[in-house]
């Protein structure tokens, strides 16, 4: 993939896909996100990937929307 981005789609090999809702994929966001903050913590993210500090400001966006807009009952 770090070679092929700028290769065209039909250049590539469809592996996997899915279809699922807005609700779902916005709360597996969210908690996969939220996760890798409470492991690495916000100075351990950015040691780990160098180039970019972890994106907190778009994590809470995400969150506001997600709880404003989406019917999830699942736990935040």
């Amino acid at each position: 993939m770090s070679t092929s981005f700028d290769a065209p789609d039909g250049k590539g090999t469809l592996v996997w896909t899915s279809t699922r809702s807005r609700t779902p994929l916005a709360h597996a966001v969210f908690m996969a996100a939220d996760k890798v903050r409470q492991t690495h913590g916000e100075d351990g993210y950015l040691q780990k990937w160098q180039l970019h500090a972890f994106p907190t400001a778009e994590l809470e966006a995400l969150r506001h929307l997600h709880l404003a807009a989406d019917d999830c009952a699942l736990q935040h």
